[in-house]
């Protein structure tokens, strides 16, 4: 929108303003909703909007005629704005001037419309016919300016009202033609009254030569037109100043989130969504150093189809490769800005250069504890302005989080996963005092994740439905190895015994910090949609969504393992069981996303299944 900016003095959005405090003071803020960026979030909005030496673009004033016809019901409120900015007298310094020196409204008609051809950047104004008591004037609108109905008939209203200066009736005025009905321009007739001696009287009054007010209001104009440059200037840079404020407040935001990320991949997903939507990148990549510290290699990527980021998944550049810039980044530990990739000598042949073409882009090591570990980069396509020193400071203070947050997650990584296998060994433990469940957790984890991902559950999400699916029986370690290897069915009171594992599993895993918020699996795996499962009784979507799934696919691997008093179901036979009872023991839509995952896959030996099956 470069042709929109600042186009409307801020007398239009005054009189707006007033005409709505005059009869609904209480809903003045509802004409600022909507408004474009960074109108929209301006401090002390309100007074800025009343000041008639401020400059908008159009579509705010567009805008605002849109939400003061909302707030009056009146669809031809436009016109009554700009008539009444006449008779509250709602004018601007030179138009002060212009009733004190000039005697008719066609004097004031006439240097009306000189003045908007020159400060007027929305419309040119052609006089088709100017005589005592009638013109006729062409409204033609620039284009790339948004323009709306609402500033032609504010504009009537403002021509209408003219002549009552002078104690006259409004001027009637009459569309002829109208360029937002279809036709090129908007042409309207003007008439007024005459009144001969009043206006002689007013001449009596006036104590210079009008040659010599006509050459005042040149220079007022050409002030005018200074002042507007000026302020077109300011305004520039006060927009530089609201974007700085707005990246480094989100930085503050999205570090602030970044610090309680408690894994490595919630880190590399939150990352890149403030990098493109808050800094302007159009795509951004991460690359982390090797466990073993020989590679850099790709981890995670944003701004591209996930088939064009297949392309570099597998990108890992030796760290003894000293010519590479991004080895050179690391190695330097600081940032490195190619404002314009053709001129700067790169090699074409790169292959992330070769298959994402960037115009310019930065990039940024991430150190922590003085420690390079990998580099931040993003870049701009062809279309885009080209990066600037600014950005890559900017990208500079956002990598450094991020590497702190990378560090921290590793750290908390590498305790639950000390976590995690002390866990698997113990559930393997459980498991093999019975041989007919050996295997079980692993094949519900499995199972659960397939599903999971069926429904569309978040990748982080998806790593606690696993971890949380291993750890589901872990309250079974409470029971008597006697009930768990019994050979026979069990008896009611046994049962009832084995019903208290959900909450003993609770119990244990409630020691365990990363999964304290996902305790739900362990507990309500055995909930059933009736409500009439166990132990809570929980019922329909009062049941957590992980634990829904772990239902569906615990009883599925229960029923497809043999016990000593039964053979367990075919497959196929298990999944019309699972089919015959959605919507009373399992959730309907978990129950179908099992099935579909079931499906597709002819051969069922490959699912995870119990030996033998």
């Amino acid at each position: 929108m470069a042709h929109d900016e600042y186009t409307n003095s801020c007398l239009n959005t005054r009189a707006i303003i007033e005409y709505t405090r005059r009869r609904h003071p209480d809903r003045v803020g509802e004409l600022f909703t909507g408004l474009p960026e960074p109108w929209a979030t301006m401090p002390s909005l309100e007074l800025h909007l009343s000041d008639e030496n401020n400059w908008v673009p159009s579509s705010v004033v567009v805008k605002m005629f849109e939400n003061v016809k909302t707030i009056t019901g009146n669809p031809a409120v436009a016109f009554d704005i700009g008539f009444e900015s006449i008779i509250q007298r709602e004018f601007s310094y030179f138009q002060k001037l212009f009733l004190t020196f000039f005697s008719s409204p066609r004097a004031i008609l006439r240097i009306l419309n000189r003045l908007n051809t020159k400060l007027n950047t929305t419309k040119i104004i052609e006089v088709i016919y100017d005589a005592p008591g009638r013109a006729v004037f062409r409204w033609h609108w620039k284009s790339g300016i948004t323009v709306s109905k609402d500033i032609c008939e504010y504009n009537k209203g403002i021509y209408s009202a003219i002549p009552t200066l002078w104690g006259l009736p409004a001027a009637r005025v009459e569309e002829n033609s109208c360029y937002f009905n279809g036709a090129g321009y908007c042409e309207n007739t003007i008439t007024w009254s005459l009144s001969k001696g009043r206006f002689r009287n007013l001449l009596s009054r006036v104590f210079m030569r009008k040659s010599a007010l006509l050459n005042a209001l040149e220079e007022i104009e050409h002030d005018k037109t200074l002042l507007k440059e000026r302020f077109d200037e300011l305004t520039k840079l006060n927009l530089e100043l609201s974007q700085k404020v707005t990246v480094l407040k989100s930085i503050n935001a999205a570090t602030r989130t970044l610090v309680s990320t408690p894994d490595t991949q919630m880190v590399l997903e939150l990352t890149m969504k403030p990098i493109i939507e808050v800094l302007g990148y159009d795509r951004a990549l991460i690359m982390l150093v090797d466990e073993k510290g020989e590679f850099l290699e790709y981890r995670y990527g944003v701004g591209e189809a996930p088939d064009a980021m297949k392309k570099i998944r597998s990108y890992r550049i030796p760290l003894d490769r000293q010519q590479n810039l991004m080895i050179r980044v690391m190695r330097k530990k600081r940032p490195f800005l190619i404002r314009d990739v053709r001129a700067s000598g790169l090699n074409p042949a790169n292959r992330i250069l070769a298959d994402f073409q960037p115009s310019s882009f930065v990039i940024c090591p991430l150190i922590a504890d003085e420690k390079t570990i990998g580099i931040l980069g993003a870049d701009r396509r062809e279309n885009k302005p080209r990066l600037t020193p600014a950005d890559a400071e900017f990208l500079s203070i956002f990598a450094n989080n991020i590497a702190a947050a990378l560090q921290g997650a590793d750290k908390n990584e590498k305790l639950k996963n000390s976590y995690v296998s002390s866990v698997r060994a113990l559930v393997k433990a459980i498991e093999g005092h019975d041989t007919y469940t050996r295997g079980h957790s692993e094949r519900v984890s499995e199972w659960a994740v397939k599903v999971a991902r069926a429904l569309g559950m978040p990748e982080s999400e998806v790593e606690y439905l696993s971890l949380g699916s291993i750890l589901h029986d872990v309250g079974k370690i409470y029971i008597s190895e006697s009930i768990v290897k019994n050979p026979r069915r069990l008896t009611e009171a046994e049962y009832k015994i084995i019903q208290k594992h959900p909450e003993r599993g609770e119990e244990i895993v409630r020691e365990i910090p990363f999964i304290i918020d996902h305790m739900y699996l362990v507990r309500s795996h055995h909930e059933r949609w009736d409500g009439r499962g166990y132990p809570d009784k929980l019922a329909g979507d009062d049941i957590p969504l992980g634990a829904q799934i772990l239902a569906v696919v615990d009883a599925f691997d229960a029923m497809t393992s043999s016990r000593p008093y039964r053979r367990g179901m075919p497959p196929k036979q298990a999944a019309r069981e699972i089919e015959k009872n959605m919507g009373t023991q399992f959730s309907r839509p978990v129950a179908e996303a099992f099935l579909k995952v079931f499906e597709e896959d002819l051969n069922a030996d490959k699912f995870p299944l119990a030996s033998g099956k």
